[in-house]
C-alpha cells in the first residue's frame, strides 16, 4: 500500500485522475426518505400512536351505548292489474320496479307507525321532541336490499335501548305490510271503473274502423294475383313492352324511308343503287329467282323456301339479340317484305296474268316499295299511340289501387288492434268482477310479505374499545409521521452521504466512527494520547478508517511526492486536530516523511497529544523569531513523523497567518517532507485559517454531524470556492454519535465502497470475514484508559475529538 499511489499516478499526455470518494461526487436527487424520516423521527411516530390511542380510549369512556337489531323481510310481487296492449303496456302497476327499500322510511310511514302503535313514549324517545321523533328514527334506520336476491330485504335500526330498537323495527314491517294490501285493495276497484270506460271508447272506435274497412274494400274491385299485382299492372307491363317493339319498327322503316327517297333525288343512278342494296338486304325479291336458274318454272315455291329460312334466322336471332335489336328488326322487315311480294304474286296468278319480272323497272320496284313501306309508317304510327293511351290509363289505375290496398292495410291493423285490445278488456273484467270479495282480490294482486326473521332485543355495536384504539392510534402516528416531516423540512442536519455531496458539491472521503472512552487503550509507556488510535489501536476499525482517507488524500494528488495538506472544520469541536493527527500517524506508517504543523494560534493541541514542550513554533517562526527548521521536533515513537507545534501564542494570529512567510514557508516545508499536515483553526470561527488555504496544495474539511450543520458547513465550502482553495474532500467525524445522520449507515455495519477510475471493492467494518471471526482484531496490549485517569504531561485544555 504504500508504494500504491505513485503506481497510480496520472498516465503522461492523459486527462487528471478522479479523486477518490465514497461515492458519487454529484449524487443525483433521490425520492422522498420515508423510512430515514420515520427512524430519525420515530418518537414522535410514538407519541402520537400513544395520543392517538388515549383519545380513542377518551372517546369509548364519553360515548353511549348503542344497540342494534336486525329483521329481514322477503317482499314478492304477485302479477298486477294491467293490459297488454299492442305494442305498450296501459294502466300497468309496475311491481316489480318498487325500490321498498327506500319506501319504507319514508316519513309518512314512520310517522303512521309511530301514530298508530303509540310508541312516542319509548324510553329511547326521552328528551326528544315529538316534532323530531321521526326524523330521530329514519336517521337511525337502513334499509338495504340483497343483491343476490332482488326481494329480500334487510332492515337494522340502532338505539339507546336494547328492547326499543326490535319493538320500533317490529312495528314498522306490520305498518308497511297492512299500507300495502289497503293500497292494492283501492287500486283494483279504480282499476275496474277505468275499465268500463275503456271498453265502452274502443267498441265505438271499433265500429267505425270496421266501417271505413269496408268502404275501401268496395273500392279495390280488381283481381289481385298471387304476387301481389293487379291485372292493370300486368297489361301496363305488356303495353310497355309493345310500344317499344313497335318505336323499334318504327325507326327501321323511317331510315329506308329516308334512304328511299334520297335515291329519287339522285337520278337512274341512284334508283339503280338503292334497288340492288335492298335486293342485297333481300327486302326486294331477286328476279333471278324467276328468270335464271332451275327455279325459273316455280318461283312461288323459291319464295317460300327463302321466307322458311329467314323466319328460322329471324327466331335464332331474336333468342341472342333480343327482340328490339337493329339486326332484328332489319330481318323482320325483310320477311314481311317477302310475304307481301308473295301475296302480289299468288293475286296475280289467280287473275290469270303472268308474271314477268322483265317489264319491272328499277324505277317501278322502287316506287312500289317506297308506297309499301309508307303505309307500314303510318301503320306503326297509329299502334303506337294507340298502345301508348292504354298504358296510361292502366298506370292511373294501378297507382289508385295500390293507394287503396294501403289504405286497407292500415285499417285492418287498427280493427285488429282494437279487437285485441276489447278482449283484452273483456278478459280482465272477468278476472275483476266487481262483485268479487276483496280477500280474492288481494290472492290475485299487490305483494306476498314474509317475515324471515322477527326482530329481537338489540345487540351492543358501539362504543367498540379494540376499533377506537385501532383508528386513534393510526390517526395519531400519521399525525406524528406528519409532524416529523414538517421537523425534517425544518431541520438543518445532514442525515446521509448523499445529502452531503448534493449539497456542498464536495467529495466525501470518509467517515471516522466516534472514540468513545471504552474504546481508548495506551502502549506500555507511551507518552502519546490515546486519542492517536492509529498508534495505539493500529488494527482497529477506527484506525482503518483513517486509513481510508490516507488513501483518498494519495489519489486526490495524484501521487505527487510532496503535498501540503491543510486540516480545517467549518466550527469548534468537529474533531479537525484528531483527524490531523492521525491522518500525520497513519500516513508516516505507509512509509512517508510527514511534518504535523500546528497552525492553530487560538487553541493548539498537537503538542499536547504528542508530549512536545517548547515555546518556539508555528508563531514564532512567522514573527520572525526563529528558524522553522529549529522548531521541527521528531515523534521518536512514531518513525517517519515530525511535529512543528505552534508555541507561545501570538497576540496577532490573524495578522501572521496572512504574512508573506508563510508562502515561503510552506515552500521550504514541501521541499524537506513527503507530506505536510496543517492544522489550522475552524473557518467560521476565526480568519487564520482562510490565507493558508489559498496557499497550500489541497484542503480537507472535517465535520460532525450536528445541529444546524448544514449551515456552516454550506458557507465553509462557499468560502473555499472564493478563496480558489482546492478542496479535496471532506471526511465526517464522530459517525455514530448523532442518531439522525445515516440510520441506515451505522458504523457497526457500515460498507465503505472504495472506487478508483471505475474499479472498486468493498469493507463491511465490522463483519465476519472468513471462519476465523472478525476481519479486523482489536490490539489488546498495553492498559486501557480509564475516563478519569490524567495523562502525565497533559494540558487542562478540552479535548477536541
Amino acid at each position: 500500500m504504500d508504494n500504491f499511489p505513485n503506481q497510480v499516478g496520472p498516465v503522461q499526455g492523459g486527462p487528471p485522475q478522479q479523486p477518490f470518494m465514497f461515492s458519487q461526487p454529484e449524487a443525483e436527487e433521490t425520492s422522498f426518505d420515508f423510512w430515514g424520516v420515520l427512524n430519525r423521527r420515530k418518537w414522535l411516530v410514538f407519541l402520537g400512536l400513544i395520543t392517538g390511542m388515549a383519545i380513542g380510549g377518551l372517546v369509548f369512556a364519553k360515548s353511549d351505548t348503542i344497540y342494534e337489531s336486525t329483521v329481514g323481510v322477503k317482499i314478492e310481487p304477485k302479477e298486477p292489474p294491467h293490459m297488454k296492449l299492442t305494442g305498450t303496456d296501459v294502466f300497468r302497476t309496475e311491481v316489480n320496479m318498487v325500490h321498498h327499500e327506500k319506501l319504507i322510511g319514508q316519513e309518512v310511514v314512520v310517522k303512521q307507525c309511530l301514530a298508530k302503535n303509540n310508541m312516542m313514549n319509548l324510553p329511547s324517545f326521552d328528551g326528544i321532541p315529538k316534532d323530531d321523533i321521526a326524523k330521530e328514527v329514519i336517521d337511525n334506520l337502513v334499509i338495504s336490499a340483497d343483491r343476490d336476491a332482488p326481494y329480500i330485504y334487510e332492515l337494522r335500526y340502532r338505539s339507546t335501548n336494547a328492547k326499543d330498537s326490535a319493538v320500533i323495527l317490529n312495528q314498522l314491517i306490520q305498518t308497511y305490510e297492512e299500507d300495502l294490501k289497503l293500497q292494492y285493495e283501492n287500486e283494483n276497484l279504480e282499476f275496474i271503473n277505468v275499465l268500463k270506460k275503456f271498453e265502452d271508447t274502443f267498441t265505438t272506435k271499433y265500429e267505425n274502423a270496421q266501417a271505413k274497412l269496408n268502404e275501401l274494400i268496395l273500392q279495390h274491385d280488381s283481381f289481385v294475383y298471387k304476387d301481389g299485382n293487379t291485372i292493370h299492372d300486368r297489361l301496363m307491363i305488356d303495353l310497355a313492352a309493345q310500344v317499344q317493339q313497335m318505336q323499334g319498327e318504327l325507326s327501321q322503316l323511317l331510315i329506308i324511308n329516308e334512304r328511299n327517297l334520297k335515291a329519287f333525288e339522285e337520278g337512274p343512278g341512284g334508283i339503280a343503287d338503292r334497288v340492288w342494296n335492298l335486293r342485297q338486304d333481300g327486302l326486294i325479291s331477286l328476279r333471278e329467282h324467276f328468270l335464271n336458274g332451275e327455279n325459273r318454272n316455280n318461283p312461288l315455291e323459291s319464295m317460300e323456301a327463302e321466307i322458311r329460312t329467314l323466319k328460322g334466322e329471324l327466331f335464332a336471332m331474336t333468342q341472342q339479340l333480343g327482340s328490339g335489336h337493329p339486326n332484328v328488326e332489319q330481318l323482320r322487315l325483310r320477311v314481311k317484305y317477302l310475304q307481301n311480294e308473295q301475296k302480289q304474286m299468288l293475286a296475280a296468278i289467280d287473275a290469270g296474268e303472268e308474271v314477268e319480272d322483265d317489264v319491272v323497272t328499277d324505277d317501278i320496284m322502287l316506287r312500289r316499295f317506297q308506297e309499301h313501306t309508307q303505309e307500314q309508317i303510318v301503320d306503326l304510327r297509329q299502334r303506337v299511340e294507340e298502345a301508348s293511351a292504354s298504358h296510361d290509363l292502366h298506370a292511373a289505375r294501378a297507382l289508385q289501387l295500390s293507394t287503396i290496398n294501403r289504405q286497407i292495410e292500415i285499417q285492418q291493423d287498427q280493427c285488429d288492434e282494437i279487437r285485441d285490445m276489447l278482449r283484452i278488456s273483456e278478459k280482465k273484467m272477468l278476472e275483476l268482477d266487481p262483485n268479487m270479495d276483496l280477500a280474492r282480490h288481494n290472492q290475485l294482486e299487490g305483494f306476498r310479505f314474509q317475515r324471515l326473521s322477527i326482530a329481537e332485543e338489540g345487540e351492543h355495536v358501539w362504543p367498540v374499545l379494540p376499533l377506537l384504539l385501532g383508528i386513534g392510534g393510526l390517526l395519531g402516528s400519521l399525525a406524528g409521521f406528519g409532524l416529523g416531516c414538517l421537523v425534517e423540512l425544518a431541520d438543518k442536519t445532514f442525515h446521509n452521504p448523499d445529502e452531503i455531496i448534493r449539497q456542498l458539491h464536495v467529495p466525501l472521503i470518509g467517515h471516522v466512527p466516534v472514540i468513545g472512552q471504552g474504546k481508548r487503550y495506551l502502549v506500555e509507556g507511551s507518552l502519546i494520547e490515546p486519542i492517536v488510535c492509529t498508534y495505539h489501536r493500529p488494527k482497529s476499525q477506527v484506525s482503518e478508517a483513517f486509513r481510508a482517507v490516507r488513501t483518498a488524500l494519495y489519489f486526490n494528488t495524484q501521487g505527487k511526492q510532496h503535498s501540503v495538506i491543510q486540516v480545517t472544520s467549518p466550527t469548534p469541536g468537529d474533531g479537525k486536530s484528531t483527524l490531523a493527527s492521525n491522518l500525520a500517524v497513519s500516513i508516516a506508517q505507509s512509509g512517508k516523511r510527514v511534518l504535523l504543523v500546528d497552525a492553530d494560534m487560538r487553541r493548539p493541541r498537537q503538542h499536547s497529544t504528542f508530549n512536545v514542550t517548547s515555546k518556539q513554533g508555528f508563531a514564532t517562526v512567522l514573527s520572525g523569531d526563529s528558524h522553522w527548521r529549529e522548531c521541527v521536533f521528531e515523534v521518536e515513537e512514531i518513525e517517519g513523523l515530525s511535529l512543528m507545534p505552534c508555541g507561545a501564542k501570538p497576540q496577532n494570529p490573524a495578522e501572521l497567518c496572512s504574512s508573506p512567510q508563510v508562502k515561503d514557508l510552506i515552500a521550504e516545508m514541501r521541499e524537506e517532507f513527503d507530506f505536510v499536515i496543517i492544522d489550522t483553526p475552524p473557518l467560521l470561527a476565526v480568519t487564520d485559517a482562510c490565507p493558508i488555504a489559498a496557499r497550500v496544495d489541497g484542503v480537507v474539511l472535517c465535520l460532525r454531524i450536528k445541529k444546524n450543520v448544514r449551515v456552516s458547513a454550506e458557507r465553509s465550502t462557499e468560502m473555499l470556492r472564493n478563496l480558489g482553495a482546492n478542496c479535496l474532500g471532506l471526511v465526517v467525524n464522530g459517525v455514530g454519535a448523532q442518531s439522525g445522520y445515516g440510520s441506515q449507515y451505522t458504523y457497526g455495519a457500515y460498507r465503505a465502497g472504495y472506487s478508483y477510475n471505475g474499479y472498486g471493492y468493498g469493507y463491511g467494518y465490522g463483519y465476519g470475514y472468513g471462519t476465523g471471526g472478525k476481519y479486523y482484531e482489536e490490539d489488546k496490549k498495553g492498559r486501557k484508559v480509564a475516563p478519569s485517569t490524567p495523562r502525565i504531561g497533559a494540558e487542562a485544555e478540552p479535548l477536541e475529538q
